[in-house]
């Protein structure tokens, strides 16, 4: 798991007057047009949840072609996969890297991917706030606010409920 840098481009707008004290992400306001994230708020939430929190610089081209601050919360993990392989009278045993199966990620610029167990989706988010287990947005070009069930996510192979606006 990757530590986390306290002074990153995430938490530039700390200071900012937020809604409440529950959200993530929420609207730059008439001067400017940049949302105000507090991830350390998303990182606290998802630890104590149990869930996986990973924090790294990369690039996502479905996002932007320059690298950005990301932070992933991983649900759940897909099998690792250990495969052997005889040449002569060696053998060699591959495993796959433990990846996500289920997660959400949020970069610097308000844009996130949510993975489900059915379907893998980027959103640009006007508003994000925690509600218990779950996460509740906003985004454009969505019908209503979303929900992300972090509890189904982790735990159910559901491939119908993943998030639901209303």
């Amino acid at each position: 798991m990757a530590q986390s840098n306290p002074t990153t481009m995430f938490d530039q707008h700390l200071g900012d007057e937020r809604p409440s004290q529950y959200h993530v992400l929420w609207d730059g306001g008439r001067s400017r047009s940049d949302p105000r994230i507090d991830v350390r708020l998303l990182e606290g939430w998802a630890r104590k949840w149990g869930y996986d929190v990973d924090r790294r610089r990369r690039v996502d081209s479905d996002r932007a072609d320059e690298p950005r601050e990301q932070c992933r919360i991983a649900f759940a993990f897909g099998e690792i996969v250990e495969e052997t392989l005889s040449y002569g009278d060696r053998e060699y045993t591959f495993t796959t890297d433990r990846t996500p199966a289920t997660y959400f990620e949020l970069d610097e610029c308000g844009d996130a991917r949510l993975a489900t167990w059915a379907s893998e989706r980027t959103l640009t988010l006007r508003e994000l706030r925690i509600d218990g287990r779950d996460l509740v947005f906003d985004a454009v070009f969505e019908p209503g606010p979303g929900r992300v069930h972090g509890q189904w996510l982790s735990t159910t192979v559901d491939q119908t409920r993943y998030w639901l606006t209303g």
